[in-house]
């Protein structure tokens, strides 16, 4: 492998092991280096795949997801340069193992135990950091509170006229359904692929 330059910023000049090659692959940032190794010396954390692991977990937020997949982040995984990179020759760990080791690390709390607070949370195969797997159960629970909810006070006549002169047309039967759910149940969601009138029905 190439040496790095000194002074490109987003190498971790300290970084060894896997975090090294990761970071030198351009799969994981001098930043979420830091975050990793900074974990593992605050709880004596040193198996390299946790820490791989934990960076990983760092790094999903900034790309847009609020976990990484250990079982699959290998065939998922992106890289931050323009360089062509070839992911198969890193020394990804074992998944199995890998979330075995995550799974006993003094930094991880499993999903079972949510009184245990811990900077990351296992759930499956999937690491979070634990706020954002907090955020995610509690959005879950107010949605499942949401949608056990039926809407009170509707009209059912009111509301047959009102689809009538909305879709008059026997064409938008799925448009109509939509529509009379969403009235009928303090949440729902219009799924549908383009061009299937998901933003007629919601206005």
């Amino acid at each position: 492998m190439v040496q790095p330059d000194p002074f490109e910023p987003r190498f971790a000049r300290r970084a060894s092991g896997l975090l090294r090659d990761f970071n030198l692959a351009g799969v994981i940032s001098a930043s979420d280096v830091h975050v990793a190794r900074q974990f593992g010396r605050l709880t004596g954390e040193d198996d390299e795949a946790v820490l791989l692991a934990v960076a990983l977990a760092v790094r999903g937020p900034r790309l847009g997801h609020v976990h990484v997949d250990l079982q699959r982040i290998r065939e998922t995984a992106a890289v931050d340069t323009e360089e062509p990179v070839d992911l198969d020759t890193l020394a990804w760990p074992e998944p199995n193992g890998w979330v075995a080791a995550v799974a006993a690390s003094p930094l991880v709390a499993a999903e079972e135990a949510p009184e245990v607070v811990r900077p990351l949370r296992l759930t499956g195969a999937w690491l979070y950091l634990d706020r954002y797997w907090a955020e995610e159960v509690q959005v879950a629970r107010a949605l499942q509170a949401m949608a056990a909810r039926e809407a009170a006070g509707i009209d059912p006549r009111l509301l047959e006229d009102g689809l009538d002169r909305v879709f008059p047309d026997q064409s938008d039967h799925d448009q109509r359904r939509a529509a009379a759910a969403a009235v009928r149940r303090p949440f729902a969601v219009v799924a549908g692929g383009p061009g299937t009138g998901k933003t007629t029905t919601v206005a």
